[in-house]
């Protein structure tokens, strides 16, 4: 099979495919159908260390965010390293790929009642997101030289609003329109929005695979000397990095800032849901507005960073979240929950694709996948603090007002730090 694209195109087109999982999946249909059809009004008691805790779904949401996004935090930096050691990055992402595809499709088989069995799903679907993220960006290094990053970066991200976005437009007309597609009901269109979903994300996998170098080391290590390379190499690379100020420091902050992001994309709509009682048009539709405003937003969030640096673009991207936080907090109509929308697609993609390209230039080239396996670490932790902070506030004050609000200590948090960072040319 011959694909006549670039080597750039084929990288960022993984990112159209893999982003209808958090689009349609993780921030717009699933929350919804779960809230709703899955978990519906019913409280869930479970109990650690002997103490009883009672959830409902906007929690239970949370926490099993926070419980994939810790798996991926454990396991990233030592598979980074024995991908690294072997050669074998798109070996790993064909693997968490496939474990994400597989997890999308699977919940269509879901139902009312099934709490456990959909988070279950949702943790593996998250899993295989995540860990194929740490393969995927590392392979940056070797699809454009330095210079080109952060527009290339930011690229991938516009790739991705626009691939999710359409994938999403068409999933909401089969909710909406079931008849159309010669769907019986929403319900049953909604279990067919997961299979549209896994195939989405395959498909538009393969270019990758087909076009884009991995170069593996002069010595390509078997499995088991990989294994055994890859922990020894991770530990040394982790005494490294902590001796490496500069890229230590920038990882805390990207921790800390990315966590606040992401909490806020991944708790929107059961956000909106909790706090004006929106109905899935308005939450899927506004998610709908934040993809197609997010395609030129991230490219122009590229232009300026190449412009006024990338570092620069970061604390104007946090500087935004702010903004977006205190008028969450304030948020009381349909319209305020359409403008926060809008508000959020002109910085999320920009801020976390400029965080990309900024870290990559800070990196050993030969080392891509395992220093991106700490990027990973900063990026999993970043989705496990913040969806946690959210749910157990929520569950303390009973008020989604003040989980909101809470992520504002991680966005100054986050800008405080990154300001002892040294832009990466200025870097020893």
């Amino acid at each position: 099979m011959r694909l006549h694209i670039s080597k750039e195109t084929a990288w960022c087109l993984y990112d159209w495919g893999n982003s209808a999982f958090v689009t349609t999946i993780v921030a717009a249909v699933l929350p919804v159908y779960f809230a709703e059809t899955v978990c519906g009004d019913n409280i869930v008691e479970w109990s650690v260390l002997g103490h009883v805790f009672s959830s409902n779904a906007t929690s239970l949401w949370g926490y099993a965010m926070s419980v994939s996004a810790l798996l991926v935090a454990i396991t990233a930096p030592v598979l980074g390293a024995i991908a690294d050691a072997g050669g074998r990055r798109k070996r790993f992402l064909a693997i968490f790929t496939a474990l994400g595809v597989t997890a999308s499709a699977l919940l269509a088989l879901s139902g009312p009642g099934r709490i456990r069995s959909v988070l279950g799903l949702l943790v593996a679907g998250q899993v295989g997101f995540a860990g194929a993220n740490v393969f995927y960006n590392s392979l940056l290094v070797y699809t454009v030289e330095p210079s080109r990053r952060d527009l290339i970066s930011t690229r991938g991200f516009a790739f991705g609003y626009m691939g999710g976005g359409l994938l999403l437009a068409l999933n909401l007309l089969m909710i909406k329109k079931p008849q159309l597609f010669g769907i019986p009901d929403a319900a049953a269109a909604v279990r067919l929005v997961f299979i549209s979903v896994a195939a989405w994300w395959a498909l538009f996998s393969i270019p990758l695979f087909l076009k884009v170098p991995e170069k593996s080391p002069d010595r390509a290590a078997g499995i088991r000397e990989s294994v055994r390379r890859g922990f020894s190499t991770m530990w040394n690379t982790f005494r490294l990095v902590r001796t490496q100020g500069n890229i230590f420091r920038f990882l805390l902050a990207f921790l800390l800032y990315n966590d606040g992001v992401q909490t806020v994309i991944i708790m929107a709509a059961v956000y909106g849901k909790a706090e004006l009682g929106l109905d899935s048009g308005h939450l899927i539709g506004a998610l709908l507005l934040t993809q197609f405003l997010g395609v030129p937003g991230s490219i122009i969030y590229g232009y300026l960073a190449n412009r006024f640096g990338s570092k620069r673009m970061i604390f104007v991207g946090i500087a935004g979240f702010i903004c977006i936080i205190a008028y969450a907090f304030r948020m009381k109509t349909t319209l305020d929950f359409w403008i926060l929308a809008g508000s959020v697609a002109l910085f999320m993609g920009g801020i976390q694709a400029v965080s990309r390209g900024f870290y990559s230039k800070m990196i050993p080239k030969d080392m891509s996948a395992e220093y991106f396996g700490f990027f990973a670490v900063s990026q999993r932790f970043a989705s496990i603090f913040g969806p946690l902070l959210f749910a157990a506030v929520n569950d303390l004050t009973g008020s989604s007002r003040m989980s909101i609000l809470s992520m504002l200590v991680l966005f100054i948090a986050g800008g405080v730090l990154l300001k002892t960072v040294r832009e990466p040319e200025a870097a020893e």
